[in-house]
């Protein structure tokens, strides 16, 4: 279709034939394209952003169409970050997994007597030491939501060591982790303007994943059954209130977790929302959904590969060239690499000392192999910190963090 072939460049210097011919051959289908989805590649590579309509479009083709639509978000990438991919070097740190939600696809959770109640301060300082040492610039703190509203041992334990809130022990063990020299990036959950002041004196960026905008997922039987802190409305609060502080926050939707097309859309459509308000999302995690042995959605599929692929490139396709996309690589080994088509620039945390304690089956790839590969791709594998480049001034940043 010379038509596509004039719209979407070479942006590698690798012919056109050739770079449809690595997609159709990952597809296992030949290429054609309708006028319809001949019109959204036209409107993207003028420099428009998709619309819900549209995203829905590409979430409905086939795999004959999908070649034409993964080129033009490769190329929406290609415009905006050239072809390079990051990651940071992180050290991960769960300050405690207790938590009072009860998420179907959760094993991160335990209950008092099945492990530590938290981290000791002294623990922390000394993982943060040991990531240092080895190169590490995130201590990524990961915690269950707002277990000292549930656990009594937990709110004791904590008052034991002078703190009433797993967020004010978390903002200490942030100045902890910078005299260490090693940036904190936190996970906690909600959070109040007053606690996210706090936070924003040691952590140079943030996170809360939306996970999905619907709150259908809330009811009996979902995936957000018996989980007040992922209430919507209240996740968006969050993100709103650090886009209030210039906070840079990165956030993302879960896939395949029981929502259907629609909702992954809307989901996006209310983080661009947000965004489009504030600026101060640096980052999106597009993470698909993982079966685990014990949990309640054990018996789940995995979303399938060709849905991931739509997914990311309609991110890429609605937020342009700008956004910094995350697959993680982890969840995706021996395909990861795949959604360089479909417009991913990052590949996230990746730590030499410690697991993924959320997805503990799943290890991370190694270093020399994730170069190998971006290398292969055409890509550099480039290192970075916790924020992003574009986020490192004071607007975003405290002064003396720079």
């Amino acid at each position: 279709m010379k038509n596509i072939e004039a719209l979407i460049p070479s942006g590698d210097n690798t012919p056109f034939p050739d770079r449809l011919r690595g997609i159709t051959d990952m597809l296992g289908s030949e290429a054609s394209a309708s006028a319809r989805t001949a019109g959204i590649i036209e409107k993207v590579l003028s420099g428009e952003t998709i619309n819900r309509e549209d995203a829905l479009a590409i979430a409905g083709l086939g795999n004959d169409e999908l070649p034409y639509i993964l080129l033009a978000a490769s190329e929406m990438r290609d415009r905006g970050k050239g072809r390079v991919l990051t990651f940071s070097r992180n050290v991960f740190v769960p300050l405690t997994q207790l938590c009072r939600n009860h998420c179907g696809y959760c094993t991160f959770k335990y209950e008092p007597g099945e492990g530590a109640l938290f981290l000791r301060p002294d623990e922390v300082i000394d993982m943060a030491s040991k990531g240092a040492q080895l190169g590490c610039t995130e201590l990524l703190f990961v915690t269950g939501d707002k277990p000292e509203l549930k656990y009594r041992e937990y709110r004791d334990a904590l008052g034991g060591i002078g703190y009433e809130t797993t967020a004010e022990y978390l903002i200490d063990m942030g100045i902890s982790s910078l005299e260490e020299g090693i940036f904190p990036h936190t996970n906690l959950g909600l959070a109040t303007h007053y606690e996210l002041l706090g936070f924003k004196k040691s952590n140079p960026s943030m996170g809360l994943m939306l996970e999905n905008i619907s709150t259908r997922l809330l009811k009996k039987g979902e995936a957000h059954h018996r989980c007040p802190d992922k209430v919507p409305k209240q996740r968006m609060k969050t993100m709103e209130t650090a886009g209030e502080l210039d906070i840079p926050w990165t956030t993302g939707i879960l896939v395949g977790i029981g929502e259907t097309w629609e909702e992954r859309v809307d989901s996006l459509f209310a983080i661009k929302d947000l965004n489009d308000a504030y600026g101060h999302i640096q980052e999106l995690i597009i993470q698909n959904f993982c079966p685990k042995q014990g949990i309640i959605m054990e018996k789940y599929p995995p979303p399938d590969f060709v849905d991931m692929l739509k997914i990311v490139a309609i991110t890429r396709l609605v937020f342009g060239k700008d956004m910094n996309v995350q697959i993680p690589p982890n969840l995706n080994p021996g395909t990861y690499q795949l959604f360089l088509y479909s417009g991913v620039n990052d590949l996230g945390g990746v730590s030499p000392i410690t697991i993924d304690y959320v997805n503990p089956e799943a290890p991370w790839p190694r270093l020399e192999s994730m170069k190998e590969l971006s290398e292969a791709a055409g890509f550099t594998l480039r290192e970075r910190l916790p924020v992003y480049p574009e986020f490192i001034d004071e607007k975003y940043i405290d002064a003396p963090l720079l």
